[in-house]
């Protein structure tokens, strides 16, 4: 058995793994009902880091979720894996950051620096995310991209999703919507989110990371 399926078997039989709480009930949401191929490294990257986010918000103090959502939480719902929706792409800067207030759900603007956009191209035709950076990382080691597509209000969250890309080491990066991930305000609306700005409004839908959590968002 090579690395790559010693991996393959190792994620699997891990991600199968019932973990029991103290209180004697599971403690681990239950598996995403989509299918995978277990020899394919990406995917089960992908859904190990869902099973850890989730097993976060079951278990975590700092849990966005509501008491009465934690008690029947069952796992985040989301799209399957699927890499064609991960673009290699290269930052276009701008010559100087520009200063951009970005609106919240709570009218409580943030100050943010522009720092330039990332393009990808999706069946033929180019499309462009805007990058953000909050003030205090100027030196540009977060950055942040806050976005709705045509499948908003619809599969997923009506207030958009955002994507992070931490300590990039250079400007081209993977911009991969597989993880792209709801704001708190989509499980909880007694918090404060960023709104998506308009020049973020992709015309195409993107079915991929996390899709809305519930009826009720």
């Amino acid at each position: 058995m090579n690395r790559g399926q010693a991996l393959a078997v190792f994620l699997t039989l891990a991600l199968g793994i019932v973990l029991v709480s103290g209180c004697g009930r599971s403690s681990r949401p239950e598996t995403q009902a989509y299918d995978i191929d277990t020899s394919d490294v990406y995917s089960l990257e992908v859904v190990k880091d869902r099973k850890k986010k989730d097993l976060h918000f079951l278990r975590d103090e700092s849990s966005p979720l509501l008491d009465s959502d934690r008690a029947e939480f069952a796992g985040l719902p989301y799209f399957p894996p699927d890499r064609s929706w991960a673009f290699e792409c290269t930052l276009q800067r701008f010559p100087d950051p520009k200063s951009f207030v970005m609106a919240t759900s709570k009218d409580r603007p943030r100050d943010m620096l522009h720092i330039g956009y990332l393009p990808f191209t999706r069946d033929g035709k180019e499309y462009r995310l805007n990058v953000y950076a909050p003030r205090d990382t100027s030196s540009g080691n977060y950055w942040f991209i806050p976005f709705t597509d045509a499948s908003t209000g619809r599969e997923t969250y009506a207030g958009g999703r955002f994507l992070d890309i931490e300590s990039p080491g250079s400007d081209t990066v993977f911009l991969d919507f597989n993880y792209a991930y709801n704001p708190y305000c989509a499980y909880n609306p007694k918090y404060d989110c960023p709104i998506p700005p308009e020049e973020n409004r992709l015309a195409i839908a993107i079915p991929a990371g996390e899709k809305k959590y519930n009826d009720r968002h």
